[in-house]
């Protein structure tokens, strides 16, 4: 029998290392490689913004993109994406995407991770992780949106090869590990109630600084209002703010991400991008 074609494969990487120039946060180092691009708007003020673009179109199974952030001492950078990211259709032979960011924040820094949602097709294969490695006083807020199929297209997720994952370390102790690990029948796992409760979008947001359990009390007070069939919670414990939500619609979800995050970014605007 023969072998299965071998199909081009996207491979890319980026790094970005930005510092603290007098009371501005500047570009230290840029690195972009292969699909991989970063993009920096201007803006008349506040903090600047780093755009990263797949130039390949979306992901396919043995896409390869690995990339760094580092914020050095009391600098300052919000980090989204062009567009919102699609994960496509693997053949059952194909290895996994693998989509890895390394992000490391030294003392008094502030990260703002903000990528716009990540779309996962039927029968996609992915493997991500994001590491982040902090400073004790630093501060890192992240947001991530799952949508797992298009609704508005009728297009459903009825099997998936997913891992999905997360590391962060404070003062080099591990400060938080989650796995997201689905594979094969997704539709089954999601109709669960200790799953998604039929739900096909999810939201997660993380914040991790020193006063992020003050922030507690109006993230909740922001959940009060309703969302079109969307539920969500909020904890707080450690030094860590961890918001959860589920919904059917995405835009939907990102209203809701969008109010809390212009809550915890005190009163910073939306990422350029977002308003295009």
């Amino acid at each position: 029998m023969n072998d299965p074609a071998l199909l081009q494969r996207a491979v890319g990487s980026y790094g970005l290392d930005v510092r603290l120039s007098g009371d501005a946060t500047r570009v230290a180092g840029l690195r972009q490689q292969g699909c991989c691009r970063i993009l920096m708007p201007r803006r008349p003020q506040g903090t600047p913004e780093a755009v990263l673009v797949n130039v390949s179109g979306g992901i396919a199974a043995g896409d390869r993109i690995s990339g760094e952030i580092v914020c050095r001492a009391r600098s300052c950078l919000t980090v989204t994406t062009q567009a919102a990211e699609r994960i496509y259709k693997a053949r059952e032979q194909d290895a996994p995407a693998r989509i890895e960011a390394r992000c490391r924040l030294e003392a008094g820094a502030r990260l703002d991770w903000l990528p716009l949602e990540t779309i996962f097709f039927d029968r996609s294969a992915t493997s991500r992780l994001l590491e982040v490695e902090m400073a004790g006083d630093a501060t890192f807020l992240g947001c991530e949106i799952r949508v797992f199929g298009r609704s508005g297209s009728d297009e459903t997720v009825e099997h998936i090869r997913l891992r999905d994952r997360l590391r962060m370390k404070r003062d080099d102790e591990l400060l938080w590990v989650e796995s997201l690990i689905a594979e094969g029948p997704l539709a089954n796992l999601l109709e669960q109630k200790a799953g998604a409760a039929g739900r096909t979008v999810m939201l997660t947001l993380w914040l991790v600084a020193p006063d992020a359990e003050a922030w507690l009390l109006p993230v909740r007070e922001a959940l009060g209002t309703p969302e079109n069939d969307v539920e969500a919670a909020a904890s707080a414990w450690n030094g860590m703010l961890v918001v959860r939500a589920l919904g059917t619609s995405s835009l939907a979800v990102s209203r809701l991400s969008r109010r809390l995050l212009s809550i915890l970014r005190d009163g910073r605007g939306d990422p350029v991008t977002w308003c295009t």
